[in-house]
C-alpha cells in the first residue's frame, strides 16, 4: 500500500528511493552478479521458446529474454541505439553481442552504475554516459533506436521523457519500450504514449509472461537478496525484486500492475 501511495502521490520521493536502491545494489554486489534489474520474460506457453544463449549467460536467462523480446521486432544492422536507464549494463551488453548494432549508448542517472559499466564492458561501439531521462543531452535526430526497459515507472515526469525520445530519434527511427503500471493507470499511460505523435507499430500485454519468468527465476532472486543485502534492508529489496517481503518463498507478484510492450516509429 505504501509503495502504491508513493507512486501516485509522491513521484519525486519514489524516484529518489529507487535511485538509492540502485546505488546500494552497486555497493552490495561485489561479485557482479546483479547486472540486470528487470523482472524477466518467458514464452512458456509456446514450444521451443528457449532463447539460445552462451553458457555464461544462462544464469541471466529470463532478464535476457525480456531484452530479446523487446529488441527482436526490428533489424539492428547499422543502427545507432540509445538505451535510457541502462542500469548496470546487462541489456546493453546483451544487445551488442546478440543483435550487433553499429553503436549502442547507455544512459543512467546512477553514477555508480555508469562507473560499473565502464569498468566491466569493453565491446567496440558500446559506451555509457551519466544522464537524466527527462533531460537527455543528445542532439536532435541522433539515434535510429531508443530503448527503455522497465524504468519509466520511476520517472517523475513521463511527458518530458517522451518528448526527449521523439526529439533524439531520427526520422523513421524506432522507440522500443516496455514497462508496467497499476491497473487503474494503464489507460492514462496509453493515452500519454499516443500523444507522443509516433506511429504505433505494435503493442502487447505481457503480464503473464513476466509473472511466469519471475516464478521460474525466484530462487536466484532470493539468493541475490540474501547474499548481498543486510538483514535490516532485505524486506525492501524483496519487494523491489517482486517477492513478498513477509514470505519471499511465495509466488512472485507485480503488486496489481500490468506489464506492456510497445514498438513505435517516428514517421
Amino acid at each position: 500500500m505504501l509503495n502504491k501511495l508513493l507512486f501516485h502521490r509522491f513521484p519525486n520521493i519514489k524516484s529518489w528511493l529507487t535511485r538509492l536502491q540502485y546505488e546500494l545494489v552497486s555497493t552490495f554486489d561485489k561479485d557482479k552478479n546483479a547486472i540486470f534489474m528487470n523482472f524477466g520474460y518467458t514464452a512458456h506457453h509456446k514450444e521451443n521458446n528457449l532463447l539460445p544463449l552462451a553458457a555464461e549467460d544462462e544464469i541471466h536467462r529470463y532478464p535476457m529474454q525480456l531484452y530479446h523480446h523487446v529488441a527482436k521486432s526490428i533489424e539492428w544492422n547499422n543502427m545507432d541505439a540509445l538505451e535510457v536507464s541502462s542500469g548496470r549494463g546487462g541489456g546493453a551488453n546483451f544487445i551488442m553481442r546478440y543483435f550487433k548494432p553499429k553503436s549502442y549508448t547507455g544512459v543512467d542517472f546512477s553514477t555508480r552504475a555508469i562507473e560499473f559499466c565502464r569498468e566491466h564492458y569493453s565491446l567496440d561501439g558500446l559506451k555509457f554516459h551519466h544522464g537524466n531521462a527527462e533531460a537527455l543531452s543528445f542532439p536532435d535526430n541522433s539515434f535510429d533506436v531508443v530503448l527503455n526497459v522497465e524504468a519509466s515507472l520511476y520517472y517523475p515526469n513521463i511527458t518530458k521523457f517522451f518528448e526527449h525520445v521523439k526529439r533524439v530519434l531520427k526520422p523513421n527511427g524506432y522507440f522500443l519500450y516496455t514497462d508496467l503500471r497499476y491497473e487503474e493507470k494503464v489507460e492514462i499511460w496509453h493515452a500519454q504514449l499516443k500523444n507522443m505523435g509516433l506511429k504505433l507499430i505494435k503493442e502487447e500485454e505481457i503480464t503473464e509472461n513476466v509473472l511466469k519468468a519471475m516464478e521460474m527465476d525466484r530462487e536466484r532472486r532470493m539468493q541475490l537478496v540474501d547474499k548481498y543485502v543486510p538483514g535490516i534492508l532485505r524486506k525492501s529489496f524483496y519487494h523491489f525484486a517482486g517477492l513478498t517481503p513477509d514470505s519471499p518463498d511465495g509466488m512472485p507478484h507485480l503488486d496489481n500492475r500490468r506489464y506492456w510492450y510497445f514498438v513505435l516509429q517516428k514517421i
